[in-house]
């Protein structure tokens, strides 16, 4: 299964809290649950998803409401009469020459100095966010030109989002043995141990090879058991 077909697995099929301490893939905790970092991302990108659906549904039924239309009216006839303003720097003074101020108009200009006070902030909000993102710890990845990655890492981890990706898809090169018996299967063990005190391996590796050893300890205590049975029957 390539990079594409992992993704689009982890985007369609359930997803269940897994078990910290026995489950190898328990690394990240998301809402009170562990989970793998893939499936926590996934999460959190469902939620974001949902949110956004649930927060349009909603803005589309109160727009049909009567509320909503004079609402939706004002805000078109505010920005129509600041861009008119604009445009027609005469028109902020009365027909008798002196300033405009009428009520209406000084309403206007009151949530217009609110308008600009909100973008100032969502600016200051930005900039603050992009100093923030820019002193963030760096991917160490380096790439065969000697350039480094420039992409902000993954907190607690050494890589960004994408080459903690590459890495898990890669497959990890390690001997296990035969594992056709008991022998075999103990040095198969030891060799997973050394891999691991090495750090070549990540959590989803470490789980699957660990599965197969499994799997192939209870395979041979089912052969040796089927070949005990045969040689009896062979004797009688």
């Amino acid at each position: 299964m390539n990079g594409n077909e992992m993704n689009k697995d982890i985007q369609t099929r359930e997803i269940k809290p897994r078990e910290r301490g026995r489950d190898p893939l328990a690394t990240t905790f998301y809402r009170d649950k562990w989970y793998s970092a893939e499936e926590a991302e996934e999460l959190e990108r469902r939620f974001t998803v949902w949110q956004a659906a649930y927060r349009k549904e909603g803005k589309d039924k109160w727009e049909q409401t009567h509320q909503g239309k004079l609402c939706l009216a004002f805000y078109e006839a505010f920005h129509a009469y600041r861009k008119y303003l604009e445009e027609n720097k005469f028109a902020i003074r009365s027909p008798h020459g002196h300033d405009v101020d009428y009520d209406e108009h000084k309403l206007f200009e009151e949530g217009l100095r609110m308008v600009e006070s909100l973008q100032r902030e969502r600016e200051e909000t930005l900039r603050r966010n992009l100093e923030k993102a820019q002193k963030a710890a760096r991917c160490r990845h380096t790439y065969l030109n000697g350039r480094r990655c420039g992409a902000p890492r993954v907190r607690g981890r050494k890589l960004c989002h994408m080459h903690e990706r590459v890495e898990d898809a890669k497959t990890a090169i390690i001997d296990l043995g035969p594992m056709e018996d008991a022998d075999s299967i103990q040095m198969a063990i030891r060799r997973l141990q050394g891999a691991i005190l090495e750090g070549k391996l990540n959590h989803r590796q470490i789980g699957q090879l660990a599965y197969t050893i499994q799997l192939a300890a209870w395979n041979v205590t089912r052969t040796s058991v089927m070949v005990k049975q045969l040689t009896a029957d062979e004797e009688e």
